[in-house]
């Protein structure tokens, strides 16, 4: 496997980000429902469904850039918004890796990087539609060695599809 590395995201790097985002997009709305199409603007670019500037202005988000070999692979966005309303330090509000790292274990280290550098009350919530994640963030909860590990389901509104709750202690 190639070395993995995580690289906090800067405000200058906004449009790196933005253009990983179209990719990600493109990619997620597979797993969106027939109701739910995605189209593009006349630009030729999806809308900004993440409202990425929250990203760079807000203290309890950040941005995380992946890279595989040097090369940029991907990016992780953190925020503290809780899916079932409990508490929660960290939140990872999405994640991305291009489909040329996949499969190498590329998302696997960097995700379970991310999660061992923040220690705290974490959450991942999975859509139900998004079987690849449905069998991917289990595995990398457990060797994170998270703690106190447990799922609960959305409430069909607000959130569909599990939520992963756990705590990562400081090392």
């Amino acid at each position: 496997m190639q070395r993995v590395g995580l690289e906090r995201g800067e405000p200058h790097q906004r449009s790196t980000l933005a253009n990983l985002v179209q990719l990600y997009i493109h990619d997620f709305s597979e797993f969106l429902s027939a109701k739910r199409k995605l189209s593009v603007e006349e630009d030729g670019r999806f809308a900004d469904l993440l409202r990425l500037e929250e990203y760079w202005s807000e203290a309890d988000r950040s941005v995380w850039f992946i890279r595989a070999g040097g090369e940029l692979a991907g990016f992780a966005l953190l925020n503290a918004r809780s899916h079932c309303e409990r508490p929660v330090d960290f939140n990872m509000g999405e994640f991305f890796v291009m489909r040329t790292f996949r499969r190498d274990g590329v998302g696997a280290r960097a995700a379970i990087d991310l999660i061992q550098m923040h220690p705290g009350q974490w959450e991942i919530a999975v859509s139900v539609r998004n079987p690849p994640a449905l069998a991917f963030w289990p595995r990398v909860i457990a060797a994170a060695e998270a703690r106190e590990v447990e799922q609960v389901e959305g409430d069909g509104e607000a959130w569909t599809g599990p939520i992963w709750r756990f705590v990562m202690r400081g090392t």
